[in-house]
C-alpha cells in the first residue's frame, strides 16, 4: 500500500479510513432521505406530533425471499428501526427518523441475484402490518474508493405514511453486507 509523502499510512479497517467510508455514505444517505422526505405530504396549516412523543417507536425490518407483491419467507431479521438517540433540536415541525445499522453474512451480489426484499413492520405486537417495502435492485455505483454500493427506496404499504431508504454496500472482503435502513415515521397530527 502506498502513501502519499509526509502522510503516514492509513491501515485498511483503521478508525480514521472507516470514518471517512461513513461520512461519504452518511452524506450520501442525507440526500437520498431528504428527496424521500418531500414525498411526504404533510398537511398546512396543523401541527405535527412533537418528534419526542414518537422517540420510543421501533419497528422490526427484516430481509425476505421474493419481491414487495409476493414476500416469501424471512432471510435475515435486521436490527429492529429505532429513533436515534440524543437530545431534539429544532422545530417540532421536523420529520422523525428511524434507523437500523447492520452487517449480514451474505455478500451483496447474492443478496441482489437471490430475488430479495426489505420490509418493514407496524412493531413486535403487529408484525403482520407490513408498513413500507421495497425490493432489492436498481443500480450498483461505486465511490472515489472503488467501493460499491447500491440504494433502494422503500414504499409506503397500505397508506400507512411510512416511507424510506436503504443503504447497501458490501463489507471490505466482500463476504458480508452493511444495510443501513431509514424510515421516515408519518406526519401525525393534533
Amino acid at each position: 500500500m502506498g502513501c502519499a509523502v509526509g502522510r503516514r499510512p492509513v491501515a485498511e479497517g483503521s478508525t480514521m479510513n472507516r470514518s471517512h467510508l461513513m461520512f461519504r455514505r452518511s452524506a450520501h444517505r442525507a440526500a437520498v432521505t431528504v428527496v424521500a422526505a418531500l414525498t411526504l405530504v404533510v398537511p398546512t396549516g396543523r401541527a405535527q406530533t412533537p418528534v419526542a412523543e414518537t422517540a420510543g417507536a421501533t419497528h422490526p425490518v427484516h430481509i425476505h425471499t421474493g419481491t414487495c407483491a409476493e414476500l416469501g419467507d424471512v432471510v435475515v431479521p435486521l436490527n429492529d428501526l429505532a429513533a436515534p438517540e440524543g437530545e431534539f433540536t429544532g422545530p417540532e415541525s421536523a420529520v422523525a427518523v428511524t434507523l437500523s445499522e447492520n452487517i449480514v453474512d451474505i455478500p451483496l451480489q447474492d443478496i441482489i441475484d437471490g430475488g430479495h426484499a426489505i420490509n418493514a413492520h407496524l412493531s413486535n405486537d403487529e408484525i403482520g402490518t407490513y408498513i413500507a417495502c421495497g425490493d432489492i435492485g436498481g443500480v450498483i455505483t461505486t465511490d472515489e474508493g472503488g467501493r460499491q454500493e447500491m440504494m433502494i427506496g422503500l414504499a409506503e404499504l397500505d397508506d400507512s405514511g411510512y416511507a424510506g431508504t436503504v443503504w447497501l454496500g458490501p463489507s471490505a472482503d466482500g463476504t458480508q453486507t452493511e444495510v443501513s435502513v431509514i424510515l421516515l415515521e408519518p406526519a401525525a397530527t393534533n
